[in-house]
């Protein structure tokens, strides 16, 4: 049988306004003391943005831990005080321009459960249209691309996009038919 470790003490490493540190001396089931490093996230929140011909909007942005530009959903961290629906809407238009007139909740992500205590909400965003231009943050640098489902189910498939929120979502998108 699988039992929940006791945490005996924990201890903050590190901390900032997105992520902390956290050192957990636990004691196993065996009976072993063993201590687990674990990063703890802010909540985020990531939008499937569908426009009227059904194609996924895709942001690039350079990513610097892997050293790359990748292809992600617009999204962000959940601020104080917002629900994951308002930061998925405040994301998609200060990212974007863009605002949707429909809003439909598709499912959460735990993020890396052996490392990372963090959750991602996905939403799926219809009828969107242009409001303004981007009001990014001044370390954003993202082009916007608009993506057929089959296009982005072969890079899917060819192992382009790893990204686990943009897999999520077209996991999410798959079992409802929606694509």
């Amino acid at each position: 049988m699988v039992e929940k470790w006791h945490v005996e003490r924990e201890e903050i490493a590190y901390a900032d306004r997105w992520v902390r540190v956290v050192r957990a001396h636990v004691r196993l089931p065996n009976g072993r003391a063993y201590v687990y490093t674990t990063l703890w996230r802010v909540p985020g929140a990531a939008v499937v943005a569908l426009n009227e011909k059904g194609h996924v909007l895709l942001v690039r942005e350079y990513r610097h831990p892997l050293g790359q530009v990748i292809d992600q959903l617009p999204g962000g961290l959940v601020d104080e005080g917002e629900t994951p629906l308002v930061t998925a809407q405040r994301e998609l238009r200060e990212e974007t321009g863009l605002e949707a007139r429909e809003w439909e909740w598709l499912g959460e992500v735990e993020d890396n459960p052996g490392l990372i205590a963090g959750t991602t909400t996905l939403f799926l965003a219809r009828d969107v249209h242009p409001v303004a231009e981007p009001a990014r943050e001044w370390t954003e640098f993202l082009e916007m691309r608009w993506e057929a489902p089959d296009v982005l189910q072969a890079r899917i498939a060819r192992g382009e996009i790893r990204d686990r929120v943009v897999l999520a979502a077209w996991a999410f998108l798959t079992a409802r038919g929606v694509l």
